[in-house]
């Protein structure tokens, strides 16, 4: 170091303290740092980095003299940053069959909660068009993005009362898989050393021809002349090379090696003759740019039908009329790693993948011609046990005769049930792959991790043991590029937090509303119609849900900053509009207030008659609970049917769920059996349980085919407050082990009314009390 005194920046060596433990800042520390003998904080001497610690790089990204840039932006305001979840999809703006394809970009603050995060009103829209391809259209948001992070948005901050300065930042991009691989830039899939990291692996498959997808497990379809395809055997040495290669994370691709490759490729483009190399390069490295394809193609052709030396200046002239930037939008946007910031898309990977595949090669292949197996099967989904799911009864026939045709919400519902009703229509392999993935849908779904560190390590054995059990079922599954996606997710929960948090069904629900503008626009220009629509809906809303704004009367170009005065709110009365529960909020996607409101949770229904203690069943077991007055009248109580819980679970008597009376003691499983309120007590008033009767229930064994605890009720008995209870759990009955059958009948409604028609329903005749631990439970899955 030449016997300076300097700041190294250890980028290798990370500790994580709160804001308020910083002593100094820059200009505090640069006037006073002789008093604590350290160096001004302008003398950086060297940077060390994760990827090369030994190695001292010079720092660049400040000017050490001044410091922060935006110190100087900002005049002594707040700086924040406004991290984003971008997306892009592509959706019809036809309420029709007839495609008609608009690719959107949306976005919603990636600081928001899970809960508000879902919410239509979270999601902001930011362009559409029916014309330009999305990353056309990613050039135009990235030249705004870059905009605003190099000046800044000022914006009123409603709750510090003050101005601040706010700049956005993409922390991941979001979409379905084919829009993944057309943002990431790659073809990882003709990549001959195997899958990489590209964030959406650039693999996209339809499973469609599930057929295909399992049989002939000896062999893989490889690419033939364009005429037709042709089926070519493969060693079995090769196939377990080819298998052990997927299933395994491979090189991890950054954006410096990346951007390094798409540099070489145009070095190679802008000599004579290096066209085949050029491809050649692209296939070995498995990293293709679309839009600088677009420019080289440009040079390839500048010197077609050329010789001599008139080659090489045709290309150096075609070299001059190139634009500056011949690269995707992508590569542009600061901080941002596509390879590493496009995280698995769940969605389409689990449900709308795996369940898919997996449903419809049962309902296609193994109960192809079995009429009286799909019947069997449809009996059993429409009687199966939904309490505790937070979901409607299943529609079996529904299920069954459109397995082809479901949407990600039936997936979700048969991945909870699946196991339950095919445990003897599938061979045991089958059943053993059903099982851990049903398994590994609530970890994947997990809306709160307290522990990463287990979770993570949790949720990568749950993967081996399903992606595993799907080998010994049939290796050509592993023609499907989403079984290897699904290795990726631990390390991108690690990066975002949990997967629910960059699912993408609120996006997905948010194509209807674009869809919806879009047909009320004359069709003469779409994308503006669309987006003034949104514009002005987004203004009023803004208005609505009580947004500031500086009225034109007080807007001064004298003054740098509007003073706290001049900032207004819409009246009272307006709104006020939020409390009610009306059509033209759902319009705008704002969420009713009364809707939001947690007053329900507490509140007991179907109060039956007053009876004294002894009468009830907590009389009965727990006779000694209420010590009785020793002057008349004796107390009465009233029991209740149902009450929803601190969580918004409705609990039912009857109802399995987990309790943990204090923090100190593990959860267990309890059944309630009465729900009592005292005639004439507070909770009584307030149309809640004075406490609820509970019966211990015990795991006692395992299912050895489905993999959950055998439940018993047993003589135990307690009598908790509400509070007391976690959730509800959902438990089926052991049909595997006692046979049971569709020997019952219910009688089938229409438009809530029975009529005569009778459908067979499964009847548990033996042993009804033997219950088995539904641990595919999405719901409450975290305490499960």
């Amino acid at each position: 170091m030449d016997n300076k005194s300097g700041w190294c920046v250890r980028q290798d060596l990370e500790i994580e303290i709160s804001e308020r433990q910083l002593f100094k800042d820059f200009l505090g520390l640069g006037a006073e740092h002789a008093a604590y003998y350290v160096p001004h904080p302008s003398q950086i001497l060297d940077v060390r980095t994760k990827e090369n610690p030994g190695v001292q790089s010079p720092w660049s990204l400040t000017d050490p003299v001044d410091g922060n840039r935006w110190r100087k932006l900002v005049k002594g305001k707040r700086v924040m940053s406004l991290p984003l979840w971008m997306y892009c999809d592509d959706t019809s703006g036809n309420v029709s069959k007839k495609w008609n394809e608009h690719n959107s970009f949306l976005f919603t603050l990636a600081g928001l909660s899970r809960e508000q995060s879902s919410k239509e009103y979270n999601v902001h829209f930011l362009c559409t068009s029916n014309l330009a391809p999305p990353l056309e259209m990613m050039d135009g948001v990235v030249a705004q993005l870059e905009l605003a992070q190099d000046q800044g948005i000022w914006a009123w901050d409603c709750h510090l009362k003050e101005m601040v300065l706010i700049f956005p930042a993409i922390l991941a991009l979001l979409g379905d898989n084919p829009m993944q691989s057309s943002d990431a830039q790659a073809e990882a899939a003709s990549a001959p050393q195997g899958p990489q990291d590209s964030g959406a692996e650039s693999m996209e498959d339809s499973g469609d021809d599930i057929a295909s997808d399992i049989s002939n497990a000896d062999s893989i379809p490889q690419s033939t002349a364009k005429a037709r395809r042709r089926t070519v055997k493969e060693s079995m040495g090769v196939m377990v090379k080819r298998i052990r290669s997927f299933l395994r994370v491979g090189h991890l691709r950054n954006h410096a090696e990346s951007e390094a490759k798409l540099k070489s490729y145009f070095t190679l483009a802008s000599e004579v003759g290096n066209k085949t190399a050029l491809k050649k390069a692209k296939t070995e490295s498995g990293i293709k740019d679309t839009i600088q394809e677009h420019f080289t193609d440009k040079l390839f052709a500048a010197y077609k039908g050329k010789f001599g030396n008139q080659r090489q200046e045709s290309v150096d002239a075609a070299l001059k009329l190139l634009p500056d930037k011949i690269v995707s939008p992508v590569w542009r946007i600061k901080g941002l790693d596509p390879h590493q910031d496009m995280p698995v898309e769940i969605l389409h990977v689990v449900l709308l993948g795996f369940i898919k595949y997996f449903w419809r090669d049962l309902i296609q292949n193994d109960l192809k011609g079995k009429d009286s197996l799909k019947e069997l099967l449809i009996q059993r989904l429409s009687s199966f046990n939904v309490s505790g799911l937070g979901i409607s009864s299943l529609n079996g026939k529904t299920l069954v005769q459109y397995a082809g045709s479901l949407t990600g919400r039936d997936f979700r519902h048969i991945a909870q049930a699946a196991p339950f009703v095919i445990y003897d229509m599938v061979t045991s392999e089958k059943l053993a792959a059903w099982v851990s993935l049903s398994k590994l849908v609530p970890l994947v779904w997990q809306p709160v991790i307290q522990d990463l560190n287990s979770h993570v390590q949790l949720l990568k054995h749950e993967i081996n043991v399903f992606l595993l059990r799907t080998a010994q079922w049939a290796t050509r599954w592993f023609n499907k590029p989403k079984f290897h996606l699904l290795l990726h997710l631990p390390a991108h929960i690690r990066c975002f937090g949990p997967a629910i948090l960059f699912a993408t069904e609120a996006f997905e629900s948010f194509n209807a509303v674009i869809r919806a503008k879009s047909v009320h626009s004359n069709r003469q220009a779409p994308s503006q119609d669309i987006g003034k629509a949104f514009a002005q809906g987004n203004r009023i809303r803004h208005l609505l849900s009580g947004g500031f704004f500086v009225p034109r009367h007080l807007e001064d170009d004298a003054v740098e900053w509007p003073s706290q005065n001049s900032w207004c709110q819409a009246g009272p009365a307006v709104r006020r509009l939020l409390l009610g529960d009306n059509i033209a909020m759902s319009y705008l996607g704002i969420p009713s207030l009364e809707a939001s409101c947690e007053s329900k949770k507490g509140r007991c229904t179907g109060p039956g008659p007053k009876v004294l203690y002894p009468q009830t069943l907590t009389g009965l077991k727990l006779p000694h609970l209420l010590r009785p007055p020793q002057t008349p009248p004796l107390p009465q109580f009233k029991t209740a049917a149902d009450v929803v819980l601190l969580n918004g679970d409705k609990c039912v008597v009857g109802q399995h769920v987990v309790i943990q009376p204090t923090a100190s003691i593990a959860p267990s499983i309890a059944i309630v059996r009465e729900i009592v309120q005292q005639v004439g007590s507070k909770c009584e008033l307030q149309g809640e349980p004075d406490g609820i009767l509970l019966q211990t229930a015990q795991v006692v064994g395992t299912s050895e085919k489905l993999e959950v605890p055998h439940l018993l009720a047993i003589d135990h008995w307690t009598f908790a407050p509400l509070q007391n209870i976690l959730c509800t759990i959902n438990t089926q009955h052991d049909c595997e082990c006692h046979n049971c059958g569709a020997t019952g009948m219910r009688y089938v409604y229409q438009e809530r009314a029975p009529t005569a028609n009778q459908v067979a329903v499964i009847q548990h005749r033996q042993q009804p009390q033997d219950r088995l631990l539904n641990l595919n439970q999405m719901r409450d899955a975290i305490h499960l």
